[in-house]
């Protein structure tokens, strides 16, 4: 099975694989400032810790690795903005999408011109 690219340009910002421990610093503060945001829909921020980041990542990692799930940092100009993943799910739908951006950045059109990027990256699925 071909990978996704580890970096998608998307225009005025990209996806790129998460960098594991490497972006600990980056994906910690970005979670802790989108909380509030983040906490209706997103239930595992309830445990939001540097623990729970640091296993979070290193999960990442091994899972890009076994092909299981591709996890991204949603950038812009080098900074975080955002993440999203694809990861496996039950058959016959087979993969899913899901992704979240720092409250500074939404209503932006950001999530909508990435999602016009599924289709190309479910094909290196």
């Amino acid at each position: 099975m071909e990978r996704p690219k580890q970096i998608i340009e998307c225009g005025d910002f990209a996806l790129r694989r998460r960098r594991g421990q490497c972006d600990f610093d980056l994906a910690f503060t970005l979670v802790g400032e989108s909380l509030d945001h983040l906490r209706p829909w997103m239930p595992w921020v309830a445990h939001h810790s540097e623990e729970n980041t640091r296993d979070f990542l290193a999960e990442s990692d091994a899972k890009w690795d076994s092909g299981d799930a591709y996890n991204f940092a949603i950038t812009r100009n080098g900074g975080l903005i955002g993440m999203c993943s694809t990861y496996r799910g039950a058959e016959p739908e087979g993969w899913y999408m899901g992704d979240w951006l720092h409250p500074a950045v939404t209503g932006q059109g950001i999530r909508r011109r990435r999602a016009v990027r599924r289709v190309p990256l479910r094909l290196h699925l």
